[in-house]
Formats: C-alpha cells, structure tokens, sequence
C-alpha cells in the first residue's frame, strides 16, 4: 500500500513538473519583404487596386507626390490615380504627371531594358530621362475629336536622354545616325512596344520626328 501511494505521488510530481515546463512555440510564417524594404501605406482616396499600384511604384524607389483626382471636364481630359513623378529611376529634366500605371509601367521599362542596355552600349549608366511631358488636355495628332491619351495622363513624350558623363542622346540629333545614339534609340523604341500600347517615333509619322510617344491606352500600334 505505501509502495502503491509512493508511486502515484511521484506520478503526480511529474505531471506538474511537465505543466509548469515552457512550451516550445511554432515559428510564425512571416510574409515576404517588400523590395527595398518598404512598407505597406494607406493612401487617402484612392481605392484597393489603385493603392496597389502605389505600393508597387513605391517599392521601385521612385520619388512621387500624390495628385488630386481630376473628374472629367467639359473637354473630356481627366487623370485618375495621378501622380507627380519627381525620380523615376533616372533623374528626370522636371516631374511629370502621370497616372500610377503609366509611371509604374515607366520604371520597369527603365529598369528592365533602358537601364541595362545603355550600359552595355556605352559603358556607362544613363543619369537622366528628358521628356516633353506627360498629362496635358490635348486631342489626338490627326484626330481633332478623340482626347489623347496625354489628356489621361497615360502617356509621355521622351526627346532624349542624358548620359552619366553629361553626354546627351537625343531623338532628332541621333535617331537616324549610324553611331551608337541612333543605335540605342532604334532598338529602344522597338523594345518599348513589348511594355507599351502605342508606341510612335521618327518612324511612325513627321509629327514624331523628334521626339517618342509612349502610352497605355485602349489602341495597339508599333511605330517604331
């Protein structure tokens, strides 16, 4: 009896002994990062699938402001989910208003083809996009009725661009040259039509002669 009485004593030492002991935690999963290490915002008026693309923009590095959105007026021109691009991944010659997916689209064109290719074509990086604008109240080029894609703020016009030495690249000095400049040009407006719905240079009509127009809108053209 007092072996029995013994046993269930020590029986119940140890089941304190376990409750008492820390229990070892499961890992929590934690979510991925996001590039560059930025944070998830909460960006006033604009709905879920706009903020996303703020998000996105941001975790590029760009440097952006927020711009009131704009409501149709009597001349059809509006800009939703704009923003004033400050820095895209090139310093730029003056911001640029742009909806988020088309500074977004921007960027990655940059990043992806602009930026690596002008390396590899100069040995050296570009320092700065220089552009004509981006959202302005405007018709279409040959179309007096249809709002360009300008006046949604979906598109930008690129004259040229600035080397790091300072050596400048541009559209109606270059274009047609047989040296490096045309070469670059040439094959980075073709490439722009893989990321771009329109797409128009020198070879597309005289009215881009100097200059190339790039945007997303409805319309599918590779003028380049």
């Amino acid at each position: 009896m007092a072996a029995r009485l013994g046993i269930i004593a020590a029986l119940g030492v140890m089941l304190l002994v376990a409750a008492c002991a820390p229990r070892q935690q499961q890992p929590v999963p934690q979510a991925p990062p996001l590039p560059h290490g930025g944070a998830l915002m909460i960006w006033p008026n604009r709905d879920p699938i706009q903020s996303a693309c703020l998000n996105d923009l941001q975790a590029t590095g760009a440097q952006f402001e927020l711009i009131a959105q704009a409501e149709a007026g009597k001349n059809g021109c509006t800009l939703q989910n704009g923003v004033k691009l400050i820095r895209s991944s090139l310093n730029l010659n003056r911001p640029v208003e742009l909806t988020c997916p088309m500074a977004l689209r921007l960027v990655q064109f940059e990043q992806e083809v602009l930026l690596p290719e002008a390396q590899k074509t100069f040995g050296q990086p570009l320092a700065q996009l220089n552009h004509a604008g981006g959202f302005t109240c405007k018709t279409m080029t040959g179309n007096g009725k249809r709002i360009s894609e300008h006046g949604h703020g979906r598109a930008i016009d690129i004259w040229g661009f600035t080397l790091d030495d300072g050596g400048r690249i541009s559209v109606a000095d270059h274009f047609r040259s047989r040296g490096r400049e045309g070469t670059y040009l040439r094959e980075m407006n073709r490439a722009a039509c893989r990321y771009f719905s329109v797409v128009l240079g020198p070879n597309a009509d005289s009215a881009h002669a100097k200059h190339f127009h790039w945007d997303i809108g409805q319309w599918k053209r590779c003028g380049a």
